[in-house]
């Protein structure tokens, strides 16, 4: 069938193409997509920055319909609402037998380079070239073909933006608190990096039952989003030195640092700012591929925790319908995250509006 995409042939060159989707495999389904988070993982994808390369169709936060199925699924059926888990575990590997299926052996080779699970793909061009699909959901499409493993259930209730970044967004950064972290109710808290998976942070600190938490960035509109959501206290990057304002706000630093960002400058100032004792959790991706020094003093004379959180060490097959009954139960607002919809031809505005903090998360809707 055809299919209309995001498309990226090359790096840097982004296209809406309308593109070929084969019938699904066994343990595949077809998944009728009604809305897309747009993510900076895609963005540094766009540009080659990660390890999945061109040519790909992008998308990778999603949610709509299952429409069809292959053999041996019995996961999902036609007409259940569902969304995407880029995360299908084998459930067999060291890994997700110790209880980390995030971080399941096969996908390497499979997902993060853009395949599906049996390294394969069922797009193509109109001209003939194999598309990947990035991180095997490829939801910037109005369908996509997924395993049934990346199909997770969810009730007709919630609507399919919230959804659709809650198996990112929202599992990262409240994944981070919850589950990386573990921060107790009272624990001071401070999130670096306002954008869709810090804001998510600072709402797993509000689940924590964190206080004060404390939203750093360098753009005051993003900060804005920040105190909406319940930040306590804010801090302009550009305008304070970070980690004295950080000390100063919390009696000699949070307790719990988080930051969203990952760059060099930003897990240095983690570290340094952090309470004696104190926990720093990095999820962000910018500096994923590179060697970066860190303030050894901070860490070892002070008795600090550096830990890296890959998904919200999330497992996926729980964590996600857990999170979409929090949002039913009003204690998770993940729809206050999303702040404004684009149709599938607007997506280079979509990314241009996410670099220059225009939304706290962006989604891409169809008709």
């Amino acid at each position: 069938m055809k299919t209309r995409a995001v498309v990226v042939r090359a790096v840097n060159q982004l296209s809406i193409e309308t593109v070929e989707l084969d019938a699904p495999q066994a343990d595949e389904v077809r998944v009728r997509v009604r809305a897309a988070g747009v993510c900076h993982s895609d963005l540094h994808t766009l540009r080659g920055e990660l390890r999945a390369q061109p040519p790909l169709v992008l998308g990778h936060e999603g949610a709509g319909i299952v429409e069809a199925i292959g053999d041996n699924v019995t996961r999902v059926k036609p007409g259940e609402r569902v969304l995407v888990n880029w995360l299908p575990a084998d459930n067999t590997c060291p890994a997700c037998l110790s209880g980390h299926p995030n971080l399941c052996e096969r996908f390497p080779k499979t997902i993060f380079q853009g395949w599906l699970p049996d390294g394969g793909s069922r797009l193509k061009t109109s001209d003939g070239v194999t598309l990947k699909h990035y991180l095997g959901a490829a939801t910037m499409s109005e369908y996509s073909v997924i395993d049934q493993a990346s199909a997770i259930p969810f009730p007709d209730d919630v609507p399919f933006d919230v959804a659709a970044i809650t198996g990112c967004a929202v599992a990262t950064g409240v994944g981070a608190v919850i589950h990386t972290a573990r921060a107790p109710a009272g624990s001071s808290a401070a999130v670096i990096g306002c954008g869709g998976v810090g804001l998510s942070m600072l709402l797993g600190c509000r689940l924590a039952g964190c206080h004060p938490i404390i939203a750093v960035d360098v753009l005051d509109r993003k900060l804005e989003f920040a105190r909406r959501l319940g930040a306590t206290a804010t801090i302009n990057a550009r305008q304070n030195d970070v980690v004295s304002a950080l000390r100063a706000l919390t009696r000699g630093g949070p307790e719990y640092v988080f930051d969203s960002v990952g760059a060099a400058t930003t897990i240095a100032s983690a570290l340094q700012a952090a309470a004696p004792a104190g926990t720093v959790v990095v999820a962000g991706m910018h500096a994923a591929i590179k060697d970066v020094a860190i303030p050894a003093g901070a860490l070892i004379f002070q008795n600090k925790r550096l830990l890296g959180s890959f998904y919200g060490s999330a497992r996926p097959q729980v964590d996600l319908p857990q999170l979409i009954e929090l949002y039913r139960a009003g204690k998770l607002p993940v729809d206050e995250l999303v702040t404004q919809h684009y149709a599938l031809d607007a997506v280079a505005q979509a990314f241009a509006d996410m670099e220059a903090g225009v939304n706290a998360r962006g989604v891409i809707t169809f008709e």
